[in-house]
């Protein structure tokens, strides 16, 4: 029994991936998706992969979902691109107070400093202590399941997808033995097991961060293409590939996109966590004099943070990010 063909938005990602302020233009600059492996920290060097990139469903489409799933992503951004802003506003004001000092400037202007100061770290205490929601409660919700579908029985399930895979290697004329064929259907089981584990802890982790929820909404459904991809190297690449039989396969390439998002979203919330940190620590450390208060590390935090974000939003379409954006801004304004 071969679970029913659908292509709808989720549902071909559930197959493939089981199986294992002002100027938003010139905020965001294309990007080349890098591809990363299953570490939550490492970028995979898998030189192959990076030949091929994964193809929405209509013809040269990049993989994508409607603008809807991806606004509380949008939502950190100009979350992230606020605290870049209001930061680097607050490292010219502590280098314009130093360079007072040094030129003996009149206490008025020195005092007027101090006040901007002190305003701009009160904002970002409200930021980085009190953020913002990015989830609304119109707003769609993080889609996830297994390749067997919702209602497909234990088993039985696994049975068909079996199917689906000896097929799969017929048509890539490779041969195997009776016997990986007869225990195949019990390692489906583990891996349908070991897929709802999985599962289960990322919606914890969803539970504890905001942030990685936001960016799962739009990267959990996803709408690919499950059979083809976009071969990118050179016809001697290819070539050389078929030969060794390393051709990656659609799943192959998906599943590198995946990993390769979710790397530098959890990069991004990384970053945030430092933030907010390093934001306590010189809080405490400075004791309420603004002078003390040094936003240098800060400042590094939060840019690697925006690189990270902008390379999350490497993968989507740029037109999409551009209208997202535009669109938190208005619901700010």
């Amino acid at each position: 029994i071969v679970p029913p063909a659908d292509n709808t938005r989720r549902n071909s990602l559930e197959r493939i991936s089981f199986i294992t302020l002002v100027g938003i233009g010139s905020i965001l600059s294309p990007t080349t998706p890098s591809y990363a492996s299953e570490s939550e920290n490492s970028v995979r060097n898998d030189g192959d992969l990076n030949l091929a990139q994964p193809m929405g469903p209509s013809a040269k489409s990049r993989p994508a979902a409607p603008i809807e799933y991806l606004l509380p992503a949008a939502r950190v951004g100009i979350y992230i691109y606020q605290l870049l802003s209001i930061t680097e506003e607050l490292t010219k004001l502590q280098q314009t107070s130093s360079s007072s000092n040094t030129d003996a400037k009149n206490n008025n202007n020195e005092q007027k400093i101090a006040v901007d100061r002190s305003d701009i770290i009160t904002k970002l205490d409200a930021l980085l202590l009190s953020p913002p929601p990015f989830i609304k409660n119109n707003d769609p919700t993080v889609s996830r399941g297994d390749q067997y579908g919702k209602y497909s029985l234990p088993i039985i399930g696994e049975i068909g997808v079996a199917a689906q895979k000896q097929k799969q290697r017929k048509d890539r004329f490779i041969e195997v033995g009776f016997l990986p064929q007869f225990f195949e259907v019990g390692e489906l089981v583990g891996e349908r097991r070991q897929w709802n584990l999985l599962q289960s802890a990322e919606r914890k982790r969803e539970g504890a961060s905001e942030i990685r929820r936001a960016f799962n909404i739009y990267t959990t459904n996803l709408n690919f293409n499950p059979n083809k991809y976009q071969w990118v190297g050179s016809t001697q690449e290819k070539s050389r590939l078929i030969r060794d039989d390393k051709l990656p396969t659609a799943t192959d390439v998906i599943r590198s996109d995946l990993d390769a998002r979710d790397l530098y979203r959890n990069q991004v919330q990384t970053y945030i966590d430092d933030a907010r940190a390093e934001f306590e620590y010189q809080k405490k450390n400075s004791s309420g004099d603004v002078q003390k208060f040094d936003p240098t590390e800060l400042l590094d935090i939060l840019r690697q943070a925006r690189a990270s974000l902008d390379k999350w939003f490497g993968f989507v379409p740029g037109g999409d990010v551009k209208s997202a954006l535009e669109i938190v801004q208005r619901e700010q304004a």
